[in-house]
């Protein structure tokens, strides 16, 4: 029996640091959202995970036979991803992480529309089409363009093809019917974004069950992505005070207060700082 390789957070860490500063068109979202998964498995073959994904990116090439029919080449996808390998969504728990590690989703062959939406983008840019994440209110979606115009497709929906209308249905889900379907809902999510609210949704689950070291991992690799965002520097800042690093703590809600010169919440903030700073002198 071959031996399993175990990779050390720090290096995890570093990977997901190299893979993150690529140019926006070369950051791979299965092998980044993979890395993420990599310290929670250690023991992960990342590689056999994208040998799989160009697999069935190749076969459907194969199906193809060249063609850039935008239709056609859906149509494949689809029969691929949910006909036969019986991908579908996952909307038991929401806040089962194993729906959104992307190896338990190639495992299971189900997660949630985020998710689902990574392997279906990343196989068209495989297949040489270009197609981008929607974070749509209420569900992750894929947007393709062209001369022929806009559609949108949900692969929480095994693939089905939406109108813009259809899109206001999933929005009145959320808002009860009270907010219009806006240009700016349906806006393209860069890939640095899309694997923001991979690690954004990972924060919400670990923070809900009070996992507060995995919530921080989380953080610090949004951090990563943005060293100046002022919410994840404050969170981290708050994270720590609970978990009693009261070092880490003051440093991060330094700054914060930095960052946001007129947060609403500065007094606030700064008396926090200098209890900890006076708690710190005197133990």
């Amino acid at each position: 029996m071959q031996a399993r390789l175990f990779t050390h957070p720090a290096a995890a860490r570093q990977r997901f640091l190299e893979l993150t500063q690529r140019p926006e068109p070369l950051l791979d979202l299965i092998e980044t959202s993979l890395v993420i998964a990599l310290e929670e498995y250690p023991a992960l073959d990342i590689d056999g995970y994208l040998r799989r994904v160009d697999g069935w990116s190749d076969a459907i090439r194969e199906r193809v036979e060249g063609s850039r029919d935008i239709e056609r080449i859906v149509e494949e996808i689809n029969r691929l991803l949910f006909e036969e390998e019986g991908f579908h969504g996952e909307a038991g728990n929401y806040y089962d992480p194993r729906n959104t590690f992307l190896n338990e989703v190639l495992d299971r062959h189900a997660g949630l529309p985020l998710a689902l939406s990574i392997v279906y983008l990343e196989i068209s840019r495989r297949l040489g089409i270009d197609m981008s994440g929607v974070a749509l209110p209420g569900r992750f979606l894929v947007k393709v363009c062209g001369e022929w115009g806009t559609f949108f497709i949900d692969p929480f929906d095994e693939g089905r093809v939406l109108t813009t209308a259809e899109c206001q249905k999933i929005m009145d889900e959320v808002y009860g019917g009270g907010v219009r379907l806006r240009e700016h809902h349906l806006r393209s999510s860069t890939r640095r974004e899309i694997v923001g609210r991979v690690l954004s949704h990972l924060k919400s689950i670990y923070l809900s069950s009070n996992d507060l070291s995995r919530a921080i991992g989380s953080v610090d690799r949004l951090l990563i992505l943005d060293e100046k965002d002022s919410y994840e520097l404050r969170d981290r800042g708050l994270v720590s005070m609970r978990l009693h690093r009261y070092d880490e703590a003051v440093e991060f809600l330094e700054r914060y207060l930095v960052a946001t010169p007129h947060a609403d919440d500065r007094s606030r903030i700064r008396e926090q700082i200098e209890y900890l700073r006076a708690w710190m002198e005197r133990n």
